[in-house]
């Protein structure tokens, strides 16, 4: 029962029970021993804070309290690593993501990672357009990369050409394969979307183009594996599934009032938490068994740099931890871990967790952070995606 309606059936039943009384006085029934039970009931209304409770029933006060929201993934593109707009990121109802936008499908809202149940179950996501080289003669790496590199500068997003050795039977990467390796098949290929969005047709008409190059001086037979006007729907169901799951858990550690984290401190407490200074100058957990980082810590600033000036003798006025979503093996363990990380680091230098809107978290906000990176885990795994995989890396 929420508030408003407890307090009218408390007023009606209050009214009632005054009106009765006053009939049964009019009637004669008084008695001496009912008028100090009366006095009471009387005392104890005019003591209830009726104007307060009316106060937070007004649509001011209302609103408030709505936009007091469980703490939520952020959407990559919302990663707000200064901290600085904190004011204006106002969520108007529950998201597991940024601020609604103006243009556009939203990103990341509540339940949106089940926004296209009704593609769950068709065909695999396809992440290439490619097309197939098939040859009666091998042809050698640096024969095939040569007509490849020549013409791969018209294409913007990632390629690549693959080849089946003869004798062998292994497909290579022609870029990484010994040089004396020869190819009985090719496959040139070309990612058709990402969290930047979807191919152009313009561009896979640039990439048949290069297809035909290719064709023509290896003097070998092509095979699509699709028509444009079949990759194009592809691309945009694949890049409806970026969207959707592009997330990431972020946490800020903030000091207290007027006050800073000292440099030499924060880098003694991040070396006994095991994090190490690494790729964009910023603090990594790494996997011990294949070297890739798990979660970042990052600068509270507009870059997300430590500078070594800062860390020897300076002052911090925040600290980021974030943990990208579908990138991250596991990425359920992992969060796990990296409350673990912020909690020891908060109180090894005096520091509060914060979520992105500058509230403080707690054990339960966390649990509900918690729950929705599970479910985000699952549902990827619905599209035959798992989070942490390659083709979770290639796309996010």
């Amino acid at each position: 029962m929420n508030l408003q309606l407890a307090l009218i059936l408390l007023g009606v039943a209050t009214l009632m029970g005054i009106v009765l009384f006053s009939l049964w006085q009019k009637r004669g029934g008084s008695r001496v021993w009912l008028d100090k039970p009366h006095r009471w009931l009387q005392s104890s209304l005019r003591r209830i804070p009726w104007g307060d409770m009316v106060a937070a029933l007004r649509p001011k006060e209302l609103a408030q309290r709505v936009r007091q929201k469980e703490p939520s993934l952020v959407a990559s593109g919302d990663l707000d690593l200064a901290g600085d707009d904190r004011e204006s990121r106002v969520q108007t109802e529950p998201m597991v993501g940024g601020s609604p936008g103006d243009d556009g499908p939203q990103k990341g809202a509540v339940g949106s990672a089940q926004a296209l149940p009704s593609e769950i179950g068709k065909q695999p996501l396809k992440i290439d357009y490619w097309a197939r080289l098939p040859g009666t003669a091998p042809v050698s790496r640096d024969a095939a990369l040569a007509v490849f590199r020549e013409h791969e500068i018209d294409l913007q997003r990632p390629r690549a050409l693959h080849g089946r050795t003869e004798p062998g039977n292994v497909w290579l990467d022609l870029t990484t394969a010994p040089a004396d390796e020869v190819f009985a098949d090719l496959i040139v290929s070309l990612q058709i979307a990402d969290r930047d969005g979807a191919v152009s047709e313009s561009e896979l008409t640039r990439f048949n183009n290069l297809t035909y190059y290719m064709s023509e001086a290896l003097n070998r037979s092509l095979q699509f594996d699709m028509t444009i006007e079949e990759a194009l729907p592809e691309a945009e169901r694949l890049a409806r599934f970026c969207q959707e799951f592009d997330l990431l858990a972020v946490i800020h550690i903030e000091p207290p009032p007027g006050r800073g984290f000292a440099g030499p401190e924060v880098t003694r407490t991040l070396d006994r938490a095991g994090m190490r200074l690494g790729k964009d100058d910023m603090f990594h957990l790494y996997d011990p068994r294949t070297g890739a980082s798990r979660f970042s810590l990052a600068n509270r600033s507009e870059s997300g740099s430590f500078s070594y000036d800062e860390l020897e003798s300076g002052m911090l006025r925040g600290l980021v931890l974030f943990l990208n979503v579908p990138t991250a093996p596991r990425p359920s363990q992992t969060f796990s871990d990296l409350i673990s990380v912020a909690t020891y680091v908060s109180t090894e230098i005096d520091g509060v967790l914060v979520d992105p809107q500058g509230e403080v978290l707690t054990n339960a906000q966390f649990d509900s952070i918690a729950r929705q990176i599970r479910s985000l885990e699952s549902s990827m795994k619905r599209y035959g995606i798992d989070p942490g995989s390659e083709e979770a890396k290639r796309l996010f």
